[in-house]
């Protein structure tokens, strides 16, 4: 059994603590701005080992940095808190899911093992995108495309992207917080420059990356299919939102904004978080904006599968969408997969945030 001990840091010094017993202990220590209302600017943990009759050292640094979480789960950058950018555990243990029925990835003879992740409760904003890749490349912006009202424009879902603009703006994210990057990108054996990419031109030079996964690293990544749909699904397999046809109900319209009667050109995005969550607090995984996941391929098989992450040359996508043309609804639906070409460019390719939980 380990204990976990607090103590709040200022800027130095040591702390002791007395008639420990011996034993597993967790030290976590916190970093606050007195002047700014005491926000969280900085954490971390070290777990340690107590031996009776003996002092134990545990030297810990933590690194005040512009851009971190906030206490309420909000991503800071630049010291600006960012609205609606909050992650929620899915699972904080190793679960393992026995398939049933035929659609989607938990079908019947494959067993699917997932280790403990996190997820965004909204899809990436363009807002966060924009504080992180420096632009802004929505297409549903401007005069064109105004926000409906009462919505926030830069509270929108990023879109208009392809996939490789996903994984960078990951990598770029972890970066910027201090993380380990959970995408190996590599362009004629070099690591990518990622202060120097030419986000207009990724169509042309992405085809050529060379691309690895480390997605049981501590930075933010996209989801894998398979746990898309498990928090679509509300992160139980006995829970009630299980099976519902759409992410957090039966009736598509307390959930998501979508097609209803097959008129793209009247359709738009909403700011995100606006319908009803699902059982795990999370908004708009049915429509607003398809969702891009980390696997490149949907071949799902009859088997026992840990963490799995399909390879292939396309993208995986879910979700639907406000704009598809599709009267039944197909798209939004919790089980739906949708394999893309990763060349094509739509308005609405969007994406939301993961991390794995160590």
């Amino acid at each position: 059994m380990k204990f976990i001990l607090k103590r709040k840091i200022l800027w130095g010094g040591v702390i002791e603590f007395t008639e420990l017993e011996a034993g597993e202990y967790t030290v976590e220590a916190e970093a606050r701005d007195s002047a700014n209302n005491d926000e969280l600017i900085a954490s971390g943990s070290k777990d340690i080992k107590v031996e009776a009759d003996k002092t134990t050292e545990c030297p810990f640094t933590l690194i005040i940095s512009n851009c971190f979480v906030a206490e309420d789960g909000s991503i800071v950058i630049n010291k600006t808190k960012l609205e609606k950018t909050a992650l929620a555990t899915v699972i904080d243990a190793a679960t393992t899911i026995t398939g049933s029925g035929s659609a989607g990835v938990f079908i019947d003879g494959r067993t699917v093992t997932l280790n403990p992740y996190s997820i965004g409760k909204y899809e990436v904003t363009q807002e966060l995108y924009e504080a992180v890749m420096g632009e802004n490349p929505s297409k549903q912006q401007g005069d064109s495309y105004p926000p409906e009202d009462g919505e926030t424009q830069e509270l929108r879902p990023v879109e208009g992207i392809y996939w490789y603009h996903a994984i960078l703006f990951c990598n770029k994210l972890s970066i910027l917080m201090g993380l380990d990057k959970c995408y190996e990108i590599q362009s004629n054996g070099s690591e990518i420059d990622y202060d120097n990419i030419d986000l207009s031109n990724i169509k042309a030079v992405a085809p050529n990356w060379q691309i690895s996964y480390k997605l049981e690293n501590n930075g933010y990544r996209l989801p894998t299919e398979a746990e898309w749909e498990f928090a679509a699904r509300g992160g139980k397999q006995d829970g009630s939102n299980w099976n519902y046809t759409y992410v957090g109900s039966k009736d598509i319209d307390k959930v998501a904004w979508y097609n209803y009667d097959d008129n793209r050109a009247t359709k738009k995005s909403h700011e995100v978080g606006l319908k009803k969550s699902n059982s795990l607090g999370l908004y708009d995984m049915s429509g607003n904006c398809w969702e891009f996941c980390s696997d490149r391929s949907n071949n799902i098989s009859e088997m026992e599968v840990t963490d799995p992450v399909e390879s292939g040359t396309g993208c995986i996508r879910r979700g639907g969408s406000v704009f598809d043309t599709d009267s039944k609804n197909i798209f939004s639906r919790s089980y739906q997969s949708e394999n893309e070409l990763t060349q094509f460019l739509y308005k609405d390719n969007g994406f939301r945030l993961a991390r794995t939980i160590k």
